[in-house]
């Protein structure tokens, strides 16, 4: 449609959103806002059953108990979902080095709680838990509010840092002609969303380059961005491109924001993307 008829819906159209998230609560079981609550938050990443993207991002299925029974574990998991987290963390033995979105000024403290509970309850880990478990309240997420924290400093929380894999120091490696061939496919599968010059799309996709991709990507490794395209896009048809579709089209959007190409391509192994930092010298 015309742009400024684009615009003019644009308000009608996020008050129809609120409309609708408002009316499907309604009625739902705590299990069932449990479960819309994690989609919302973390089932992007962390996947819809909970076991993640190998090297991209680590699985919640069997491991989030664990974290839940650390010292100070509780208080860490509500810091977690608030600020974020930032460093190399190691979860059955496979490094991770991306860097979580904090959500707590986008999301309520009861959004927040509840995903929490469905992450702890869902894909057997309620089985893990302790006798004494008792859900995450709103009220608790918000008293966690009262000493904000940085993504780093949720990291030296974790009990587990110390002894985390140190991954992401390579620098990231793709070819020109790698960053070619990405372009090419970006036409095709996704310039309608993200624009002929990744932020100016008719459909609403996210900016990618500028300031919004080294906010989202920039702290992180390759895997995070290469595995968050392979699990979500293209968005009518996600994970259906092949692995080295989704190599060049990373090597395409490190080119489009400045980072240099080498002599060797980007593989798509994600655990050699988990060795390649995103951070500029």
């Amino acid at each position: 449609m015309p742009r400024s008829r684009k615009s003019a819906m644009q308000p009608i159209l996020a008050a129809l959103i609120v409309l609708a998230a408002v009316g499907t609560a309604r009625g739902q079981t705590p299990e069932q806002q449990d479960a819309g609550a994690y989609a919302t938050v973390c089932a992007a990443c962390h996947q819809g059953n909970g076991l993640g993207v190998p090297g991209a991002f680590p699985p919640l299925a069997g491991h989030a108990p664990t974290v839940l029974a650390r010292p100070g574990g509780r208080d860490y998991l509500a810091r977690l979902v608030l600020y974020g987290l930032h460093g190399p963390i190691t979860v059955d033995g496979r490094g991770y080095n991306g860097a979580m979105p904090g959500w707590g000024d986008v999301r309520s403290d009861q959004q927040l709680a509840d995903a929490l509970d469905h992450v702890l309850m869902a894909w057997g880990n309620a089985t893990a838990l302790p006798p004494s478990f008792v859900p995450f309240t709103a009220a608790e997420i918000a008293a966690a509010r009262a000493t904000r924290l940085t993504a780093d400093q949720v990291y030296a929380l974790r009990q587990d840092a110390p002894a985390a894999v140190v991954v992401g120091q390579i620098a990231v490696s793709f070819t020109q002609d790698q960053a070619n061939r990405g372009h090419a496919a970006f036409r095709r599968n996704c310039q309608d969303c993200h624009g002929a010059h990744l932020d100016d799309g008719e459909f609403g996709g996210a900016p990618l380059k500028g300031g919004y991709f080294a906010r989202h990507w920039g702290d992180g490794s390759a895997a995070g961005l290469y595995g968050y395209m392979h699990s979500k896009m293209p968005p009518d048809r996600p994970g259906k491109l092949n692995a080295q579709t989704y190599a060049d089209l990373t090597a395409f959007l490190l080119a489009s924001n400045g980072y240099q190409p080498g002599d060797a391509e980007l593989e798509p192994d994600p655990d050699k993307l988990a060795q390649m930092s995103l951070k500029r010298p």
